[in-house]
């Protein structure tokens, strides 16, 4: 009577005895004190299957930074202690490892020694010279405010350049960025809806409420860490999926984009963000100037000036309470117009003698965590170039406006002799939405807060690429 060998059978015994093995030893580890021991036994193995796939699959590391972006926030308010934050840092310095060790890699200067990333670089430097300003308060405060700074920007478009390739990836960041938008609508509706959970009421007791609740109406946040940043994003996001479906050609998904870009105007309204108007405004009147048509650019200035004399010289819808607040953006007496103009006269006077500022992460959230009770720490930034210049001087200031200058130059004359086509309209709608960020940061800290950094600077890599012919079409 023959004997046949199963090996599947074998190796399927051999699999579960490994495993039971393993939990034998976890559990003598955990059992005789060693705890720490045995969450590292049990958390080794999954991390380096992770970083194997990174190195077959690096562009999903780049899919969960933008997912990452997104639930910060989320998960900081409902799993609070631990640092999630700093997972940003380490999907970027694993694509970083991928980059170098993967023999797959090939090194083209075009993405590092180009007008995009070049300027970036120069910025990166200026902000890492800072950290020897003789009137920063704490190096640590340096290190976390730099991350959003100019870490982020440098390491997200260079990674971009290299790891997304086809328009297979720019519909994967469009793909994962409209799903998170979405979502955010719809978790700002229950709240405007059916109220807030008792997690996000305990953050508005802390002290969230006096400036989430106005005149007893719910200024929306979703799942952002702020009504601001909420309908910022959600104007970011109605500027580029709205343009995207205004293309005037055959276009695949049209009325998706186009309910992606309303839907996320919604949000915006319900947040009760002023600001974020700046983002729609110029955001665009640039696409108006990109189609190159004169007949859409007359067209979209009557649309811009009837919305600006709707908002300004009427009183329709007054009683809705989204259309009043977006009304008082535009009045010369508002109260935090004006208290926002009496502090940079106090701000001038202070660093008046100061031209590098007080370094970088003196001013704002990481001010108050590092050095209470400072100056610049107290007085709030009220905005992204007022933050610069609180922390930099005015050369930083300088410096940074000069940056954002040439990158919008020199990719707006790139995306000016690109020929038309579904795809030159997609990076035309990530472009203009640069230029209503720029505007509305006056007010708040856009291009470094999250998502919005995130999303802007892979987008703006993506600009490069596609003008670089790296795109195929799809």
């Amino acid at each position: 009577m023959g004997f046949t060998l199963n090996t599947e059978l074998l190796l399927k015994i051999f699999r579960y005895v490994l495993l039971l093995a393993i939990l034998v030893l976890v559990g003598k580890f955990i059992a005789t004190g060693g705890f720490k021991l045995g969450i590292v036994l049990v958390v080794v193995p999954p991390v380096l299957l992770f970083v194997i796939f990174a190195f077959k699959q690096p562009q999903w590391l780049l899919h969960i930074v933008i997912a990452m972006g997104f639930l910060i926030s989320l998960l900081s308010r409902y799993v609070p202690g631990i640092p999630f934050g700093l997972s940003v840092d380490g999907l970027l310095g694993l694509m970083i490892l991928v980059l170098i060790f993967d023999p797959n890699t090939k090194f083209e200067g075009k993405y590092i020694v180009n007008g995009l990333t070049l300027s970036l670089l120069v910025w990166l430097i200026f902000t890492c010279l800072m950290l020897f300003n003789p009137l920063a308060k704490s190096k640590e405060a340096w290190f976390y405010a730099n991350r959003g700074l100019s870490f982020y920007p440098v390491l997200l478009t260079i990674t971009t350049m290299y790891i997304y390739r086809g328009q297979k990836h720019l519909h994967a960041f469009l793909f994962i960025w409209a799903g998170f938008a979405v979502f955010g609508t719809l978790w700002g509706m229950k709240q405007l809806i059916l109220g807030v959970s008792h997690t996000e009421q305990m953050w508005l007791n802390a002290g969230a409420a006096s400036t989430h609740i106005l005149f007893g109406k719910l200024r929306v946040f979703s799942y952002f860490s702020d009504a601001a940043q909420f309908g910022a994003s959600q104007a970011h996001t109605a500027v580029v999926f709205g343009i995207i479906g205004l293309y005037p050609g055959k276009l695949k998904y049209r009325w998706l984009y186009l309910f992606i870009g309303l839907f996320s105007f919604y949000g915006m309204l319900i947040s009760g963000t002023r600001g974020a108007l700046g983002v729609i405004a110029l955001g665009g009147f640039t696409y108006f100037i990109m189609t190159k048509n004169f007949k859409i650019v007359i067209a979209g200035i009557l649309v811009a000036g009837g919305a600006f004399v709707f908002l300004k010289y009427t009183t329709i819808m007054q009683s809705n309470y989204q259309v009043n607040r977006m009304r008082t953006a535009l009045s010369a007496d508002d109260p935090s117009l004006v208290v926002r103009k009496e502090r940079e006269k106090i701000l001038e006077h202070y660093l008046s003698d100061k031209p590098l500022g007080g370094g970088v992460g003196s001013a704002g959230f990481w001010g108050k965590r590092f050095s209470p009770g400072t100056f610049l720490a107290e007085i709030g930034t009220d905005g992204h170039y007022t933050r610069i210049w609180m922390e930099t001087g005015v050369v930083g200031l300088w410096i940074y406006l000069l940056m954002l200058a040439t990158i919008i130059f020199y990719l707006g004359a790139r995306l000016w002799r690109m020929e038309d086509s579904p795809l030159r309209q997609k990076l035309v709608a990530i472009y203009s939405a640069l230029l209503g960020l720029c505007l509305a940061s006056y007010t708040n800290g856009l291009l470094t807060q999250i998502p919005t950094g995130i999303l802007t600077f892979i987008g703006l890599a993506m600009v490069y690429l596609g003008t670089e012919k790296e795109l195929e079409e799809a």
